[in-house]
């Protein structure tokens, strides 16, 4: 059973750093392992590998899509950090910074205009840092392949 459920886990790591390696360039996926590596408990990072295997499913939201509704939620939540990280992969994909700006205003019908305006000025700001300085605004992301993990949560 032991070695079902390891093999079951090192496919589910393989799809997900293929899958990233297709949205972000090839050796993505392993950096984002090394990031994802930083959890202590193995199965929440098998959780977020298995989100990813998830997002690569395309047959009835795209990934722009499953990326938009995830940062209006987590800004709904006032997980800015993530959204932010979001709202850069959406410019990353080719998504008009018009349209993530436009998804964020419409927040203010369901959580109010003042929480919608904090997550514009976040949203705002990650696509500014998205818009100059390119795939290392991911870098959180993406550490360097040859930085060993450090222990503890990011």
């Amino acid at each position: 059973m032991t070695m079902t459920m390891d093999a079951d886990r090192n496919e589910r790591v393989q799809q997900s750093e293929r899958y990233l390696d297709s949205l972000f360039g090839p050796g993505a996926g392993a950096r984002h392992s090394a990031f994802l590596a930083h959890l202590a408990h193995p199965a929440l990072r098998d959780t977020l590998h298995g989100y990813h295997v998830l997002e690569a499913d395309t047959r009835h939201l795209s990934v722009a899509e499953n990326y938009l509704l995830g940062m209006v939620v987590l800004c709904a939540l006032r997980s800015y950090g993530p959204a932010a990280m979001f709202a850069k992969t959406l410019i990353h994909l080719g998504v008009p910074r018009e349209k993530v700006i436009e998804a964020t205003a419409r927040l203010a019908m369901w959580v109010g205009g003042i929480a919608a305006a904090e997550a514009a000025g976040h949203i705002q700001k990650a696509i500014r840092d998205y818009e100059q300085r390119g795939l290392a605004a991911l870098e959180a992301w993406f550490p360097p392949a040859a930085e060993p993990p450090r222990g503890g949560a990011p």
